[in-house]
């Protein structure tokens, strides 16, 4: 009798309680989406930020004078942006000898000071005495710079289709393009970025500005500021003064705006 009503209260092996039937999975609520659409995966970002900067940097070589072939597809690029090689009369004082001086700014862009003295890259003063005057080499450097004569080389070696003879000198156009940084501007840094020749850039890329970043991730940003804009209230009115004024530069020092309207006065 036990056993009886044991067995209706038990469910067996085969048997199951309906009281004991798994609820409908609910669905859990999808959180809302911060980041816009188009936007790319944590895993390309990852490696677009640090990975490949930190892993795809060049091996340094040592500096060679320039052969014959090398100076052969160098030279109608000179001659292109007109820094020390001409191929029809231009006015002014020819160069002398255009492959030299070359050859001495790769010299001094490669030149690296000795460990006792802290390392790192060379001064222009301790450019080895048989490649010309050190100012005239950095002037001429300049000249060039000013030229694009070094973005240009850039592309050239940055290019899928880079001459074998030219994608040789990569490392040495890398360290005179990241030479000349300050001069060419942000326009020099989204280039090298964007042809991932992440050996031209005086920095690792992601303590560096980078406009391309900045379009990706403007969205993100203004998105949660967005119901904040609401906040800081309405428009100034009349005789008030705008919120851009509140705090404006005195002597380059940003302070509040004090002045007074005297109508304002007189009328209280």
């Amino acid at each position: 009798m036990l056993l009886f009503l044991f067995s209706c209260f038990v469910p067996g092996p085969g048997r199951k309680d309906p009281r004991c039937a798994a609820a409908p999975a609910s669905t859990p609520p999808s959180r809302p989406r911060s980041c816009p659409p188009t936007s790319p995966p944590a895993t390309t970002c990852t490696t677009t930020l640090y990975l490949r900067p930190t892993f795809g940097l060049l091996r340094p070589q040592p500096w060679a004078p320039l052969t014959d072939a090398e100076w052969a597809a160098l030279r109608p690029i000179l001659a292109e942006h007109g820094c020390g090689v001409a191929d029809h009369p231009r006015p002014g004082r020819p160069m002398a000898d255009a492959r030299a001086r070359l050859d001495a700014i790769f010299r001094a862009v490669t030149l690296k000071r000795p460990r006792p003295q802290g390392g790192g890259r060379a001064a222009w003063n301790q450019l080895p005495p048989e490649f010309g005057k050190a100012d005239t080499v950095s002037r001429t450097y300049r000249r060039w710079c000013a030229a694009d004569l070094w973005m240009r080389l850039l592309q050239v070696v940055g290019a899928e289709d880079c001459p074998e003879v030219l994608a040789r000198l990569t490392h040495r156009i890398c360290c005179a393009f990241r030479r000349g940084i300050r001069l060419m501007g942000l326009r020099a840094i989204v280039l090298a970025r964007r042809l991932r020749l992440y050996s031209a850039l005086p920095a690792p890329s992601f303590w560096l500005p980078d406009p391309d970043l900045s379009e990706i991730y403007m969205p993100v940003i203004s998105r949660p500021a967005a119901p904040r804009q609401g906040a800081l209230g309405p428009p100034a009115g009349p005789g008030q003064p705008p919120p851009d004024r509140l705090h404006a530069p005195r002597h380059g020092r940003p302070g509040q705006d004090r002045r007074v309207d005297g109508a304002a006065v007189r009328a209280a």
